[in-house]
C-alpha cells in the first residue's frame, strides 16, 4: 500500500451514491449507533449498515461511517466481509453496502459445543490467516471478539466482519482506545492480545495455550506479528502427532520383540519333544536289547560264548559310538560351509551397523536347522549362528 499522508480534518462524503432499488427490509438486531437492515437487490440479499436516527445527523457518526467504508473496501480477501460502494438510502440515511453472510457467529459456533480439536484448530488456522492478510495491509480490527467473526457452512469457513472501529496509520483522526471488555488489552487496542483470548476460548490443547498466554502476555513479551504466532501454532498442532507416531513406534518394535520371544519359546517345546521321543526311543531299543540278551543267553550252552557274544555287542556300540560322532562332525563341517556360501557369517559381522538385513539370515539358519533330524546338529546351528544373530538384532541401535 503506498504511503498517503495522515488526514488532520474529516473525511469529505464525496462517492455516496444515490438509490432506492432496496426491497424486503428486515431490521438486524445490533449495539451502539450503528442500524443493521437486511435487503435485497437485483435477487441478492444485502447487509446495510447505516446510523440510528438519532445518530444519522451527527457529523462525526458520519465520519465513522465513512472511515469503515474506505478502510474495508481496501480489504479484499475471502475470509473478509465484502463490501460493495457507500450509497443514500431512502429512510436510511448513509449506508454501507455489503454481502449478507449467511452463517453464524463464532460466539453461537462455541456456544453450541461438541465441536472437535480438529474443527476448532481449522477455525482457528482461517482466523490467523484472515488476521495476516489485514495485518499485511496495515490495517488493525481494534475489535476483535468471536461475535465480529461469522462462520459458515457448518465452521467450514470464516469471515472477518464488523470493522467500524478499525484504523489503519493513514488516519489521524478518531484514534480514542477502543474495544470489548475482556479482549482489549490493558494498554491500547492489539489484535494479539484479542487473538490470545480467542485461541483461549477455542481449547487447542496445552500446547497452544502457551501460545494464547503469550500473545496476552505484557507489551514487550507479546508476539509482534500473526506470522509468527501461524509457525508457533503451527508446531504446537505437530508435537501431539509426532508423541503419537513414537508410541506407535515403540509398541511395533516391543510386538517384534514379544514375537521373537514366542517364536523361541515355541523352538524350546519343539526342541524339548523331539529330545522326549529320542528319549523314548532309546528306551523302546533297550527293552528289546534286554529281550534279545535274555533269549540269547538262553541259547548260549557255555559261559565262552556268552563272553564273546558281549564283546561283539560292545565293539559294535564302539563303532556305532565312532560312526556316529564322525558323522556329527562332518555334518558339522557342511553346516559351516553352507553358511559361509549363503554369506550369513559375513551379515553375522556387520547386523549390528547395518539398517536393512539384505539376506534373508533368520530364513537360512532355519532352513539348515530343519535338514537335520539330530538333535546335536540342531543345537549347534543354534547355538553358533540362530542365537548370536538374535542377539545382535537385540542390540540394534533404536531407530
Amino acid at each position: 500500500m503506498a504511503y498517503t499522508e495522515p488526514t488532520s480534518a474529516f473525511i469529505k462524503l464525496d462517492n455516496v451514491i444515490q438509490t432506492a432499488q432496496f426491497t424486503d427490509f428486515s431490521t438486524v438486531p445490533s449495539n451502539g449507533y450503528n442500524l443493521l437492515i437486511r435487503a435485497k437487490r437485483n435477487g441478492r440479499w444485502w447487509l446495510l449498515k447505516g446510523l440510528k436516527e438519532q445518530c444519522r445527523q451527527d457529523t462525526v457518526y458520519q465520519v465513522l461511517l465513512q472511515k469503515e467504508y474506505e478502510i474495508t473496501s481496501q480489504l479484499q480477501h475471502p475470509m473478509v466481509v465484502s463490501v460493495s460502494s457507500l450509497e443514500e438510502v431512502d429512510g436510511l440515511g448513509l449506508c454501507i453496502v455489503m454481502e449478507w453472510i449467511e452463517g453464524m457467529t463464532l460466539k453461537d459456533w462455541l456456544a453450541q459445543g461438541g465441536h472437535t480439536t480438529k474443527q476448532r484448530r481449522h477455525v482457528a488456522d482461517m482466523l490467523l490467516e484472515a488476521l495476516a492478510y489485514v495485518h499485511s495491509r496495515q490495517t488493525q480490527h481494534r475489535d476483535l471478539k468471536p461475535s465480529n467473526i461469522m462462520l459458515t457452512h457448518g465452521g467450514q469457513y470464516l469471515k472477518l466482519i464488523d470493522f467500524g472501529l478499525s484504523d489503519t496509520d493513514s488516519y489521524a483522526i478518531l484514534k480514542a482506545p477502543v474495544g470489548t471488555e475482556g479482549y482489549m488489552a490493558p494498554e491500547r487496542p492489539s489484535d494479539i492480545y484479542s487473538l490470545g483470548c480467542i485461541l483461549r476460548e477455542l481449547r487447542l490443547g496445552w500446547l497452544a495455550n502457551t501460545v494464547a498466554k503469550k500473545c496476552c502476555a505484557p507489551l514487550h513479551q507479546r508476539y509482534s506479528d500473526i506470522t509468527s504466532i501461524q509457525k508457533v501454532l503451527h508446531r504446537c498442532c505437530l508435537w501431539p502427532r509426532r508423541i503419537i507416531a513414537a508410541i506407535c513406534l515403540l509398541a511395533l518394535f516391543v510386538g517384534v520383540y514379544l514375537i521373537g520371544i514366542s517364536l523361541t519359546q515355541s523352538q524350546h517345546q519343539a526342541e524339548m519333544r523331539v529330545l522326549n521321543d529320542s528319549l523314548t526311543h532309546i528306551k523302546q531299543q533297550n527293552e528289546v536289547n534286554k529281550k534279545v540278551l535274555l533269549s540269547t543267553q538262553t541259547t548260549i550252552d557255555s559261559l565262552q560264548s556268552r563272553v564273546t557274544v558281549t564283546e561283539n555287542l560292545q565293539q559294535a556300540e564302539r563303532t556305532a559310538v565312532q560312526e556316529r560322532q564322525a558323522y556329527i562332525q562332518a555334518a558339522k563341517r557342511e553346516i559351516d560351509r553352507k553358511v559361509k556360501t549363503y554369506g550369513v557369517e559375513q551379515e553375522l559381522d556387520t547386523v549390528s551397523c547395518q539398517h536393512n538385513i539384505k539376506i534373508p539370515v533368520m530364513r537360512i539358519i532355519t532352513e539348515l536347522e530343519g535338514l537335520y533330524d539330530e538333535p546335536e546338529l540342531k543345537q549347534y546351528v543354534r547355538e553358533r549362528y540362530s542365537r548370536p544373530w538374535m542377539k545382535r538384532i537385540s542390540e540394534l541401535p533404536y531407530l
